[in-house]
């Protein structure tokens, strides 16, 4: 097979014309093209007006592979390079475990694995172990997917709060309500990647997703995506229990194997493993405030003046942003960014108060928002001494976002905030807020200043970083800067302060124990958090044969 990369056409060209594009950079007729299936379709906006697709291929000849080499060879174009198609392949038990037959054996309760958490990590860590016929028992401490989706939408329209059944907490993982984005800049030489596509338009998924650079499902369609995945675990013998908090105890727990799947926010969780021994260390991370600006004035930046037809192919625009601070050395960057989307209360803890990003499929909102976040380090909360002090510093922030408005979700215009004032209604802007629970114009400058003998004192350079960041980010978008912009706070939860530490086996220090996922400190976001759930899985199923 031929792979060719940068096949481009017009945004509103039809499928059709590809065939006929590829022909002509491969120098061959159209009929001599056996087939032809699209890899990835990125936009590419750098001579615009002018906006093409640039589509990445894998191409069949009708000479087959003798045919295809020396085409290749005759051609010595570095987008013209000989391919293939990568299948995922599934681990595999033998038929027996010792001298037990494998269906016997995993008939045991004490012989099933188990899976602690249903968001991305564990639920394809569960969907792996059930194909390989090992019956995984899943604890998930919050609610079902049809369950938690009244819940939280009880949460944003009342404020009251389940703390295990949440945006944080339930069936899906934190990722159900953060607009189901799936692009990942993890390497992929085995397929994963492709599989959990392939799953996803199997249970609902838009099919795109398998071609766009950074495919994405909507918060909306996940639910029968999640559902979906959910029913085949069962169907093949696992079991998900909802409601139900798992503790490790060192004795009961000694000779099973467990996939630690929690997530980022699972902060008991942390604590109770801690105290039974498991290894910890803190790491870097970053916060921040989610920004609101028109998805109008967004897509004109990035596509400049465009006909309404370019425009609907096109879609919302999506942006990615990142400043070095040349004061402090501090990244700061764009985080989850969601074209016609919403803010939403993201809160999973009594009395603290966080927000994240979402949209929609149809992604209709009429404003884009994104996490503008700073980098935390590890000194800037005394990592070293204890491996849970980031957890620490998110509470303290969060406690104070929440005091802030009693809970509602704290606005400011970016105008107000470098001024050092309170938003109202009277100095507030013309864009109104897109919020999904209940919300108010306050003063978020006072989130990150502490007194001089703080422990979190080094973070009282925050502001000044924060707004560096945004002045770099209107050289890149005109208008991102603007006065009337809006921040959100607090964006507390980009990723866990926390590393558990694993060996090549992916086992911790505690034999028989996986850990994974974005709670373990190896993934961030969807995708990369769904692939090392796949990958613990498959240590498991090794560490049988």
């Amino acid at each position: 097979m031929i792979k060719v990369n940068q096949v481009k056409l017009p945004v509103t060209a039809s499928v059709k014309m590809l065939r006929l594009q590829c022909a002509k950079l491969l120098g061959v007729k159209p009929a001599e093209i056996a087939t032809l299936e699209v890899l990835r379709r990125s936009i590419d906006a750098r001579k615009r007006p002018e906006i093409f697709f640039s589509y990445t291929l894998l191409v069949e000849l009708e000479g087959g592979l003798r045919a295809e080499e020396k085409l290749v060879k005759r051609l010595r174009n570095r987008d013209v390079q000989m391919g293939e198609r990568v299948e995922y392949r599934a681990p595999e038990l033998g038929e027996k475990i010792g001298n037990v037959p494998r269906r016997d054996y995993f008939r045991e309760e004490a012989h099933r694995p188990v899976v602690v958490g249903f968001g991305p990590a564990g639920m394809f860590a569960a969907l792996i172990l059930a194909r390989a016929g090992m019956h995984p028992i899943v604890y998930e401490r919050g609610a079902s997917v049809e369950e938690r989706v009244e819940d939280v939408e009880r949460l944003w329209a009342t404020g009251e709060l389940k703390p295990d059944s949440n945006p944080q907490f339930g069936e899906g993982g934190a990722g159900t309500f953060s607009d189901g984005k799936l692009n990942t800049l993890t390497k992929d030489p085995d397929g994963r990647s492709r599989f959990i596509l392939n799953l996803f338009v199997g249970y609902g998924a838009d099919p795109s997703i398998l071609i766009d650079a950074k495919p994405h499902v909507g918060t909306d369609c996940l639910v029968d995506v999640v559902r979906g995945i959910r029913y085949e675990i069962e169907a093949l013998g696992g079991e998900i229990h909802f409601h139900t908090k798992f503790t490790y105890d060192p004795v009961r727990d000694k000779d099973r194997k467990i996939i630690l799947a929690i997530g980022h926010s699972a902060r008991d969780s942390y604590e109770e493993l801690y105290a039974a021994g498991l290894h910890m260390e803190a790491k870097d991370f970053a916060m921040g405030f989610r920004v609101q600006h028109p998805q109008a004035m967004i897509d004109a930046d990035l596509y400049g003046a465009v006909d309404a037809e370019t425009r609907r192919a096109l879609g919302p625009g999506a942006y990615k942003l990142t400043h070095t601070s040349a004061k402090n050395g501090r990244g700061v960057y764009s985080f989850c960014m969601c074209p016609g989307g919403y803010v939403v209360n993201s809160s999973s803890e009594p009395g603290r108060l966080c927000v994240n990003g979402m949209s929609y499929h149809a992604r209709d909102g009429k404003n884009a928002n994104a996490a503008i976040i700073v980098s935390i380090r590890k000194t800037d909360y005394d990592g070293a001494a204890h491996p849970l002090g980031g957890i620490a510093l998110q509470r303290t922030l969060e406690e104070r976002a929440y005091q802030l408005l009693d809970g509602r979700v704290p606005v400011q215009t970016y105008g107000d905030f470098k001024a050092d004032r309170e938003t109202t209604d009277e100095t507030v802007g013309s864009i109104g807020p897109e919020i999904k629970g209940q919300y108010g114009y306050s003063r978020l400058n006072g989130l990150f200043c502490f007194p001089a003998d703080s422990s979190y004192a080094a973070l009282n350079e925050f502001n000044e970083t924060f707004i560096e960041g945004m002045e770099s980010f209107e050289h890149k978008l005109h208008g991102f800067a603007q006065d009337d912009t809006l921040l959100c706070g607090i964006e507390a939860r980009t990723s866990s302060p926390v590393r558990i530490p694993r060996g090549a086996d992916f086992c911790s220090n505690i034999p028989g124990l996986y850990p994974c996922g974005e709670g373990a400190g190896y993934a961030g976001g969807i995708m990369s958090a769904a692939m090392d759930g796949m990958k613990a899985a498959e240590a498991l199923v090794k560490s049988y044969n």
